[in-house]
């Protein structure tokens, strides 16, 4: 066997030498030409689109307490509340209209919100406004004559879906008969729709809760995984109720909706206030379940007062709220916000109503 041969790389010859390449300087007015077209750019792009150069942002509109709901992340934030407690002392955040991201034929006049129920469940939102008419002996969800594309039937969907993979949370849900039944084939009540729906959908009857009203309102421990409805339909008188009374004597509520223009808004603002200050300095005596509605619309649309007008000449009430709930959540005699109801939340005014359950000892 002979002796090996060398490896065939060292017979190579070596690389040539390559000459160091110098740094070309960019002259500094050419630096400087370039950061003045990006910052050019920026400008124009807020200009014509702010929406796409920052969040809190909506068609326009924009408000640091409104729109970005997806970024706040909440599922199962009740999980550290004690079952004792009432739920007329929790502080909780929800929406008005709570379905009319799905509008049929977009409406600026009937929008009021952005995202889904799921993300909204999601987001912590604990109250949700469902509006139906009995249309063909189904429930369909409306915003006064608008169609929202969907029925009652939907919404029990993604809330139990919500409650079986959270079964720490609790739901507060205004159910409220929108306006006259609809179409031609109608041969049952409303009542009598719900009651359907209650017996016939999978899950349904386990997680509505019934409430007798000659009884406290419930602690948030009889009401996990369960839905807490506030009942805004007519039902026979010998029938037991199936909720809370809507403005009945168990509920302090504010809902001063019509706002002739966005210069009233500030008697709209002494409304949300005024309600705030009432949930915030009246005893935990379990009395009354406390709403305060920062919603508005008729003469204004409900984006202008969620987040003011385009030209920005008036605060929205969203951030309005949201600088009030931040604020006083540090005066120690504060005691609650109770259900405190948006159009087009964002994180911020979110988890500044969340913030206040801290006052009950819990870390949320």
């Amino acid at each position: 066997m002979g002796k090996p041969s060398a490896p065939f790389f060292l017979s190579l010859p070596p690389p040539p030498r390559l000459r160091p390449v110098r740094a070309r300087r960019i002259p500094p007015l050419l630096a400087l030409a370039a950061v003045a077209a990006m910052a050019l750019l920026y400008m124009l792009l807020f200009a014509v689109a702010p929406c796409l150069v920052r969040g809190g942002c909506y068609r326009g509109y924009r408000s640091a307490w409104s729109f970005d709901a997806h970024a706040a992340h909440h599922p199962a934030w009740m999980a550290a509340v004690p079952d004792e407690t009432n739920l007329t002392s929790l502080s909780i955040p929800g929406t008005h209209d709570t379905m009319t991201y799905g509008l049929l034929r977009p409406d600026p006049v009937l929008n009021c919100q952005n995202w889904n129920l799921s993300v909204q469940l999601d987001a912590g939102l604990r109250y949700v406004d469902i509006r139906a008419r009995l249309r063909d002996d189904e429930l369909h969800i409306y915003h006064g004559d608008g169609y929202t594309g969907f029925s009652f039937a939907d919404v029990l969907r993604d809330v139990l879906a919500f409650l079986v993979a959270n079964p720490s949370e609790a739901l507060v849900m205004r159910l409220k008969e929108e306006g006259r039944p609809l179409g031609t084939n109608n041969t049952k009540t409303f009542e009598e729709t719900f009651v359907g729906y209650r017996e016939r959908t999978p899950g349904a009857a386990d997680h509505l809760y019934l409430y007798n009203r000659s009884v406290p309102i419930p602690t948030l421990g009889a009401l996990r995984s369960r839905v807490f409805l506030l009942q805004d339909f007519a039902s026979r008188a010998d029938a037991p109720p199936y909720g809370l009374a809507w403005e009945g004597p168990q509920m302090a509520l504010e809902d001063a909706w019509i706002v002739p223009d966005v210069y009233h808004l500030a008697e709209k603002w002494t409304a949300i206030r005024t309600a705030l200050e009432r949930a915030a300095t009246d005893a935990l005596d379990n009395a009354k379940l406390y709403l305060a509605h920062v919603s508005a619309s008729v003469g204004v649309l409900p984006v202008e007062a969620a987040a003011g007008p385009l030209n920005r000449t008036v605060t929205g009430m969203n951030d309005m709220t949201g600088q009030w709930v931040r604020d006083f959540e540090r005066v120690p005699e504060a005691r609650r916000t109770g259900v405190v109801i948006f159009d087009f939340p964002g994180r911020q005014a979110i988890e500044a109503v969340l913030a206040w359950n801290k006052k009950l000892g819990v870390k949320v």
